[in-house]
């Protein structure tokens, strides 16, 4: 409920958004410690909100919830946001450009206004490796995910194919890091599509699941390991069903098994 009136209060404060390539950005912004127990404690919750802008803008009046770390910010911290009434400004740079978030603390939450300055070196770099056409509300994401050149070169240097800025945002997100990419790779799947590493990774793929399940005699696509995890196709549950008799049970048949609870 804190957040909510939070919220209602900046949508009902004034401020302008503009929206054209390379230029600022600015909005309502609110800086808050992570709320959610799942969510790891040193992470702080950025909340923006743009408005004032064009029409015709698709992400005009819209609010986006980001997770970031604290040690990626200056000028705010979760004892700051502790002192009633203070006024703050919280700031955080990336090689995609800076933010700003500029207001007072109420109830734990620091609400107010924010301006995020793009970097335009770093669009250069990103067109110099095929990625074009980044606008500026594209540059304002790569920022709070922390998406730098350096990444994006290590991810293309693992072999990702596929690639779009929206893709990358996804991978990033996901922690899809060239560590993983390259254990999938060296587990038997090579293809590296940034699609299927994305949903792999969403679900909980890994290359030890992928290990495990070719130990058990199987040889799972990537769409069999993505359906193996998300139904909980494991050892145990293998073996439970060995034990049964059903010795020569499908990857298909196992996970109709699990669909339709035909365990039970």
């Amino acid at each position: 409920m804190k957040r909510m009136g939070m919220a209602l209060l900046l949508v009902g404060l004034s401020g302008v958004s503009t929206i054209g390539y390379g230029e600022t950005l600015s909005g309502l912004c609110m800086v808050s410690s992570a709320h959610n127990v799942v969510r790891d404690l040193d992470t702080a919750d950025l909340l923006l909100h743009r408005t004032g802008c064009d029409n015709e803008e698709y992400h005009c009046g819209n609010s986006e919830n980001s997770n970031i770390a604290w040690s990626r910010w200056s000028g705010v911290s979760p004892e700051a946001l502790r002192q009633e009434g203070a006024v703050l400004t919280a700031e955080m740079k990336g090689e995609a450009g800076a933010l700003r978030c500029s207001g007072t603390v109420h109830e734990g939450i620091l609400a107010g206004k924010y301006e995020f300055t793009p970097n335009a070196e770093f669009v250069q770099k990103m067109a110099a490796m095929g990625f074009d056409e980044i606008t500026t509300r594209k540059q304002e994401g790569f920022l709070t995910l922390d998406v730098t050149t350096g990444w994006v070169r290590q991810v293309k240097d693992a072999g990702v194919t596929e690639l779009s800025t929206n893709k990358l945002m996804g991978l990033r997100a996901l922690h899809v890091d060239p560590e993983y990419i390259r254990a999938m790779a060296a587990a038997g799947y090579p293809e590296l599509r940034a699609n299927k590493l994305t949903e792999m990774k969403a679900v909980g793929v890994t290359p030890e699941k992928a290990a495990e399940a070719k130990s058990l005699g199987f040889n799972p696509s990537e769409q069999e390991l993505i359906q193996m995890s998300i139904f909980k196709i494991d050892r145990p549950f293998v073996e439970r069903m060995r034990s049964k008799g059903l010795n020569d049970l499908t990857l298909a048949k196992l996970i109709k098994v699990k669909i339709f609870k035909l365990e039970e």
